[in-house]
């Protein structure tokens, strides 16, 4: 089954989403932040099938803003609803420090993360793991 790509910024050309595996070669340390319990298990697995490690998983904002602020994290995938919660504080505090980060969300945000995010990608759910991380480090 072909997977649908909706990013909110005009992808680089030379990101091949169907191309050759993630480049593990310097491994990367990725927080997800996701309030499904479910969703969150398989993305942690698609992060290490890749050969990348997860720092954590936060289910909430208030998790999520302690761990950015004391742990050390090479990028993120955000859901942007967490029970009702935008994530946005969170990746305003990614932004801060620099660290890339990608959204994920299966509600219709995308306009109101491109007015408060305008370099930001956005993915629609499902999108594969390994497509989000190829454009977070690309």
């Amino acid at each position: 089954m072909e997977q649908r790509v909706e990013p909110s910024r005009t992808l680089p050309c030379d990101v091949n989403l169907s191309g050759p595996e993630v480049d593990s070669s310097l491994e990367k340390r990725i927080l997800v932040v996701e309030d499904e319990a479910l969703i969150a298990l398989q993305i942690e697995m698609d992060i290490e099938d890749v050969g990348y490690s997860v720092a954590g998983t936060c289910m909430s904002l208030a998790e999520s803003l302690k761990f950015i602020e004391n742990k050390e994290i090479d990028g993120a995938i955000l859901d942007v609803d967490l029970r009702g919660i935008d994530v946005f504080p969170a990746a305003e505090k990614l932004l801060e420090k620099d660290i890339p980060f990608v959204f994920h969300t299966g509600h219709g945000h995308k306009a109101q993360i491109e007015d408060r995010f305008p370099s930001s990608t956005v993915f629609k759910k499902p999108t594969s793991t390994e497509i989000m991380l190829k454009i977070l480090f690309s």
